[in-house]
C-alpha cells in the first residue's frame, strides 16, 4: 500500500487495497493514518466490489449510518439499494432516469451547494465512502475543499472570534437555499435542527476546522444576519481554489473523505434525459450509531 498526493495541501490516491475483501489490521491503520493526513482518500480499480462489500468494509472504520428515508418523506433509495448504502444517483427503484420534476430530484438539488454529509445528525459524522457504479461522460465531478488548512490560514482574529460559537445545521436549511419549497411541518419535527460546534477538532490528527456549509444556518451568540454574513464568509474562503481538489470519477473508484475536515459538493452534468450517474455512499459515525442509524 502506498499513498500518492493529489493536491498540495490535501487529497491522496491509496493502490493496494481491496475494498472486497476484509480488511487486515495493517489495512485499516494504513487507511486510517492516511485520512488523518489527507482528508481525503481515492482508492481506484474498485470495480469488482458489490453493495454488500462495500458496505462490510465501511464496518472497520466506524458504526455504519443508514438512510433517514422517513426523515426525508421519499423512500425510493431504501429499495433500489440496500440497508447502508445512500442512493447518491439520479436513477429511479427500476433504474430508469429520473425526471426533473421529481421530488427525489429537487431534494438532492442541495447536493451542489458546499456542505458535509450528515451534519443535520445529532452524532455528526466521521467519514463518507463513495462509490462510482456509472458515470457520464461530461460533467459530474465531485469538489472537495479542506477546511483545515483554511482554519490554519486564517487570521488570529478571526480564529479567537469563533472558537467557542456553535451553528444551528438542518437539513431543510440547505434544501430552501437550493430551492426545494415542499418543507412541511412534519418534515421539520422529523428531522429538527441541530447544534455543532463552529470549530472542531479532528480526532486522531488534532488539526481544527471550521464545521460550516449549507446545512449550516444560525450562529448562537450572534444576530441572524451576522451569523449568516460569517457563515457565508467562512465557507468562501475555504472554497478557494487552492484549498480545493477537484475529482473527476472513473467507475470503480472509491473516494473516502472526513466530513469533520473538509467541505464537498456535486459537480454539474447532463443526467435528466441522457446520463446515468449512479454513485453509491455509506457513512460511518465517529463513536455510535447516529439519530439516522436510529430513524
Amino acid at each position: 500500500m502506498k499513498a500518492k498526493k493529489l493536491h498540495p495541501v490535501f487529497a491522496a490516491e491509496v493502490a493496494g487495497v481491496d475494498a472486497a475483501r476484509e480488511p487486515s489490521p495493517e489495512t485499516v491503520e494504513f487507511i486510517e493514518r492516511a485520512m488523518a493526513e489527507h482528508a481525503v482518500v481515492v482508492l481506484p480499480g474498485q470495480n469488482h466490489v458489490t453493495d454488500e462489500q462495500h458496505a462490510e468494509f465501511s464496518r472497520f472504520f466506524g458504526p455504519r449510518e443508514t438512510p433517514a428515508g422517513v426523515a426525508s418523506g421519499h423512500r425510493t433509495k431504501k429499495y433500489r439499494l440496500g440497508r447502508y448504502m445512500f442512493d447518491a444517483s439520479n436513477l429511479d427503484v427500476d433504474g430508469s432516469l429520473l425526471p426533473a420534476d421529481h421530488p427525489r430530484r429537487r431534494m438532492r438539488a442541495g447536493d451542489a451547494l458546499w456542505h458535509t454529509d450528515s451534519s443535520f445528525n445529532p452524532m455528526p459524522t466521521k467519514w463518507s465512502m463513495l462509490r462510482a457504479v456509472a458515470v457520464p461522460p461530461e460533467g459530474g465531478a465531485t469538489e472537495f475543499a479542506d477546511c483545515r488548512a483554511a482554519y490554519d490560514d486564517l487570521d488570529e482574529d478571526t480564529r479567537n472570534r469563533i472558537e467557542n460559537l456553535a451553528a444551528e445545521h438542518s437539513l431543510w436549511t440547505s434544501r430552501r437555499r437550493a430551492g426545494f419549497e415542499d418543507v412541511t411541518e412534519e418534515r421539520v419535527e422529523g428531522l429538527p435542527p441541530v447544534i455543532h460546534p463552529l470549530v472542531r477538532t479532528i480526532p486522531r490528527s488534532g488539526r481544527k476546522a471550521f464545521y460550516v456549509g449549507a446545512h449550516a444556518g444560525r450562529v448562537y451568540g450572534l444576530p441572524p444576519g451576522e451569523g449568516e454574513v460569517l457563515l457565508r464568509r467562512l465557507t468562501e474562503f475555504a472554497t478557494q481554489p487552492k484549498y480545493v481538489y477537484t475529482h473527476r470519477w472513473t467507475v470503480g473508484d472509491i473516494v473516502i473523505w472526513d466530513n469533520r475536515a473538509v467541505l464537498h459538493r456535486a459537480g454539474k452534468f447532463e443526467g435528466t434525459r441522457r446520463h446515468r450517474r449512479d454513485m453509491r455512499r455509506t457513512t460511518v459515525d465517529e463513536f455510535q450509531p447516529s439519530w439516522a442509524r436510529l430513524g
